[in-house]
């Protein structure tokens, strides 16, 4: 029996929202929760997909002339998985013709550290999860197929990747999920048309960071088109805000370079203000009225809160350079029942590799 374990890390995004889209820097983390992809070798008329956190056992798939795979779309969770569905099938086109036929196989995506349970239910964290999984499936199908290991940050991968990726944000989103769960670490990212930048960094030593789950789920896609729909009705008023912005990211990236901690805290504080006030203009709630009181009592302890991704609920992220607001400001949250976490940094990004089943 052939078997390839595959992970990937989520990711936080510390500086750069939606400017990102436009070509401007910004700054993001991997964190020590992970997307994990599973494929063993199994009997003709045996392949399955299971991703137990949407809720989906057993999907039945079955490998087809030309590299392409034919589902059971009768399946009742097939709503659920349609998209990673999709990816997969690509992915395997693009690995069976570059290093030759695996034979059957299974699937199943864990990305149970990645979510969180929320009124009966699991909901997404905001931590790349799509993005981490499409990420460790494709180094797990390459494994398989070429039977040598995958891991870290592959520009080729990326590529590869971030076609599909941008087809399901209707074209819009920048790739620094992608990168980050590639590579791992800190990162640089900037996209500027078909060129990509991906940069290791590190962080000061003194910074401490902290992320909030808001309680309520976001949707990127919506936003995003909320975004574009902006820029479009108002373009001198989304230039001027933007420029804003990316004068931001880059004396945030500046002070990281210089190992400045206090002036990298003050441009997530600078840059949260300006993702609230983006979203006033959009007319889309980027900053919720949650995320808005975790802010306002930020401050009061000196702390530093933004929306990590494109708001509208899910993560916020908190800096300081002085752990003490830190917290404190924690034990306010947790008695309101908001679920706060350290996040770790996961430094090696994407692995993939053979296992020996018993």
């Amino acid at each position: 029996m052939k078997q390839v374990k595959a992970r990937a890390p989520g990711k936080a995004v510390l500086l750069g929202e939606y400017a990102v889209t436009l070509g401007a820097p910004a700054l993001a983390m991997a964190v020590d929760r992970r997307a994990y992809v599973n494929i063993t070798s199994c009997d003709p008329g045996s392949c399955t997909l299971s991703a137990p956190q949407l809720g989906v056992h057993e999907l039945g798939f079955m490998p087809q002339q030309g590299g392409r795979l034919g589902w059971d779309v009768d399946h009742p969770g097939w709503p659920a998985v349609a998209r990673t569905a999709s990816l997969l099938g690509l992915l395997h086109k693009l690995a069976t013709e570059r290093f030759g036929d695996p034979g059957p196989y299974q699937v199943e995506i864990d990305t149970g550290e990645l979510f969180v349970q929320h009124q009966g239910r699991a909901a997404k964290l905001g931590l790349g999860s799509s993005s981490a999984v499409a990420v460790a499936l494709d180094a797990a199908l390459r494994c398989l197929c070429s039977g040598s290991s995958r891991s870290g940050l592959s520009i080729d991968a990326l590529q590869r990747l971030l076609k599909p990726y941008r087809r399901g944000q209707d074209g819009r989103g920048s790739g620094i999920d992608l990168a980050t769960s590639l590579c791992g670490g800190i990162i640089g990212y900037q996209r500027q048309g078909e060129a990509l930048d991906v940069t290791r960094l590190s962080l000061p030593a003194d910074i401490s960071m902290m992320l909030v789950w808001t309680g309520k789920q976001a949707s990127t896609t919506h936003l995003l088109a909320a975004f574009d729909t902006w820029r479009e009705r108002a373009p001198g008023q989304s230039e001027r805000l933007l420029a804003s912005m990316q004068a931001c990211c880059g004396a945030g990236l500046q002070a990281l370079t210089d190992g400045d901690s206090e002036a990298l805290v003050r441009q997530f504080s600078v840059y949260g203000q300006l993702m609230g006030t983006m979203g006033e203009l959009m007319g889309a709630e980027v900053v919720t009225p949650a995320l808005a009181e975790i802010m306002e009592q930020a401050s009061r302890f000196n702390v530093a809160c933004k929306p990590s991704g494109a708001g509208g609920g899910d993560l916020a992220l908190l800096a300081s350079a002085e752990p003490g607001g830190l917290h404190e400001l924690r034990g306010w949250l947790e008695s309101r029942d908001l679920l706060t976490f350290i996040p770790g940094i996961d430094d090696q990004g994407v692995h993939a590799d053979w296992t020996h089943p018993a």
